[in-house]
Parts: structure tokens; sequence; C-alpha cells
């Protein structure tokens, strides 16, 4: 269940005290990735946030899986030049497929931070998502994949679902993506941006593509069967995309290991 509203409004008080800018050059972008909250701080600004929120899609049922998807590619690999020239529709184009493909660092010119780009390239990112998931859904029947599981599970199996989420937010300090699985064949995603050990379980910090401007705050207590989402659907989570992230590391370690050999050389 979620936190009362006197609790989050307090909670969001005291992360906007650590809101994070995003990184401004190929140099900055590097030692800001030593820091390992870095990424996670960016989410406490709504200005690092996706502009809008998960609509369209197949049948108008949202593109919440790729929505949450392109919003931690570009946490991580974009870098923002406000002084340079604003990319043209496709030139912007071009950058969304980069950022929906993480092979790169990504550098959007002629904005301060991705919910200004993403305001001002709504229309362009969001047949970018709707092309995503026509490419999973109807080419490679991800969808069919991501509805294995049910909504409630046992005690102990929720228990080890959490247990094995807190490590990968947590231990190897990642933003998690989780797929929400609900009674049927509705399915949903979130990002778990931090998790807190507590008393008798975790609370957990998200960033939900039907609420897209902040980070809110769920609660899972060892003995639940399943969590409740909105205060209304009962669900279970479930980590995936692990090797995305994997990846992600990729290419953050492959251009910042380039950048530190190119300037160890110069400083010879």
């Amino acid at each position: 269940m979620k936190t009362t509203l006197l609790a989050m409004l307090a909670l969001t008080f005291c992360l906007q005290a650590h809101s994070q800018a995003p990184s401004r050059s190929e140099e900055s972008f590097c030692s800001d990735r030593m820091d390992e909250r870095f990424v996670k701080d960016l989410t406490l600004d709504s200005s690092n946030l996706m502009a809008f929120r998960n609509h369209g899609g197949i049948a108008n049922g949202g593109v919440c899986w790729w929505h949450s998807r392109f919003q931690r590619n570009a946490l991580y690999l974009t870098i923002y030049k406000p002084d340079l020239p604003r990319p043209s529709v496709d030139e912007a184009k071009e950058l969304i497929k980069q950022i929906r493909e993480a092979k790169d660092i990504v550098v959007i010119p002629g904005f301060r931070n991705f919910s200004e780009f993403s305001s001002v390239h709504e229309a362009q990112i969001q047949r970018e998502l709707e092309k995503w998931q026509k490419g999973d859904g109807v080419i490679r029947f991800a969808w069919v994949k991501g509805l294995s599981g049910t909504s409630s599970v046992a005690g102990d199996e929720l228990k080890k679902i959490m247990d094995e989420m807190y490590d990968e937010v947590e231990v190897k300090k990642n933003i998690a993506y989780n797929k929400l699985q609900f009674p049927g064949v509705v399915a949903h995603a979130w990002l778990v941006v931090h998790m807190e050990k507590v008393n008798g379980g975790y609370n957990l910090e998200i960033l939900d593509s039907n609420f897209p401007r902040s980070t809110e705050i769920y609660r899972y207590r060892e003995g639940d069967v399943e969590l409740n989402y909105q205060g209304y659907y009962k669900f279970t989570p479930y980590l995936e995309r692990t090797n995305e992230m994997e990846r992600i590391h990729e290419v953050i370690k492959k251009k910042c290991s380039g950048d530190s050999t190119k300037n160890k050389l110069a400083r010879r």
C-alpha cells in the first residue's frame, strides 16, 4: 500500500533537497556517474522526468512498459547542452531512436533537461514508443512473456521476489524495471528507484509512467501475498529487463574508460 499523503509530502520535501541536475558535457557525464547516487538522484527533480504520462498504444491500452524503459535509458545515457541550437524534428527523431536503442551516450542540444525535450517532442517520442510496442508485441511476442506470473503469490515467494529486488536496487545500485501482474491478462510496469529495509519488510520508492512527474512510496511487509496499486488493484511485481540494465552499464563503461585513457595520455 502507499504511504499517507502527509508522509509522502514530508518525504518529497526531504528528497527535493538532494535533487540533481543532468550532465552538461562528456567529461561531467563520466565523473557524475562515478557517484552511484547520481542517476537515482535525477529522479527527485521533475525536470529530469518524462513530461507526459503513459497513453495511446495498441487499442489505446497504453505504452507503460516502453515508457518506463525509455525513461530509464534517458536517465542513464543522456547529456544536455542548452547553449547549442535545438535539433530539427528529423534530428530529434534520430536522437529519440538512439535513446530507445541505448547503444551509446546521447547528446541533446538546445535543451536543459529531459522534461523540456520530451515536452517539445512528445509526439515524436510517443510515436517511437508505439513503434517499439508493436515491434515487441507483434514481432517478438514480448507481451506474452510479460504476462507470465500471477497477481497473487504465497507469502514466502513474494518475500523472495522482494529480497532479490532489494539486491538489484540497493546492493547493485540499479534502477530496477518491474512488470506488475494484475488479475487476468492486464500488466503494468514501473521503475524502482530506491528500497528502504524496515522492520518486517521494505518501503519502495517507485517511478510510475501513469504518474511520471514524481516518485511515490509503496510498502511491502512480510506475510503479504500481493501489493495494492493506487488502492484498487492487487498485483505482484516481477523484476525484469536486468539484461538491459547490464547493457546500459556496458555503454557507460566503454565511454568512460575510453575518456579516462585519453585523459591519461593527454597529461603525459
